[in-house]
């Protein structure tokens, strides 16, 4: 898969890391001359410098035959216009953005932008779960308004420990969710048959706002 992150902040940065640990093309083009300087000894050629609202950086970027681009520059205005870019000059299939203001979230959406992350959201969300002591953490809100994208990381003490996701998630109960990919160390894994739950692995799953609970029980055991 190729992606083009455009925004080398702190969120660009992470991301790209773990994107190319997994194996995929990346190229991230940012802004800032002195950032892009800072990252060149670490990322060598995978930073462009450039402004990614440009529609001749994004081409010079690659865009025209990327499989997604990211927009994570830290203002949410750049962010909307490098996806509009990416749809409706290269086609893009997939656009995913970061905001700041969830006043922009709705915005987004109808202009076309296939996934909105409301950055204040997840730092809250994580905020909120770790003090409460609960293993599950939303992720983003998606199209569907009753379902949401959700991380549940598995205790050493689980029962799920060991089992595979069909023996651990119920879907005669749960009808509304489903389990996407399992995030294992530098790993990400198709949940399939055969992959067996560890400790401290992290599922993400798409859950409806009913059943959500219900899946952070089956799979931590409280």
């Amino acid at each position: 898969m190729f992606t083009v992150i455009v925004g080398c902040s702190t969120t660009g940065y992470h991301l790209a890391k773990r994107l190319l640990v997994e194996g995929n093309e990346i190229v991230i083009v940012e802004k800032s001359l002195p950032r892009c300087q800072m990252m060149w000894d670490e990322m060598g050629s995978v930073i462009m410098q450039g402004d990614g609202s440009d529609p001749a950086d994004l081409r010079r970027a690659g865009a025209a035959r990327a499989d997604t681009v990211v927009a994570v520059t830290g203002r949410d205005e750049t962010n909307l216009v490098v996806c509009q870019i990416a749809k409706h000059v290269f086609s893009i299939s997939r656009t995913v953005a970061a905001i700041k203001d969830h006043k922009n979230q709705s915005i987004f959406r109808v202009l076309g932008v296939d996934a909105v992350v409301n950055v204040s959201d997840l730092i809250l969300n994580s905020l909120e779960h770790s003090v409460a002591g609960n293993n599950l953490i939303r992720l983003t809100s998606l199209r569907d308004p009753t379902k949401s994208l959700v991380s549940v990381i598995v205790p050493a003490d689980s029962q799920a420990v060991g089992k595979g996701i069909s023996q651990v998630v119920d879907k005669q109960e749960l009808k509304q969710s489903s389990v996407s990919l399992v995030l294992r160390g530098n790993a990400a894994l198709h949940p399939t048959e055969e992959l067996k739950l560890e400790a401290d692995d992290e599922v993400i799953a798409i859950a409806s706002a009913d059943e959500e609970q219900r899946l952070y029980e089956m799979l931590t055991g409280a």
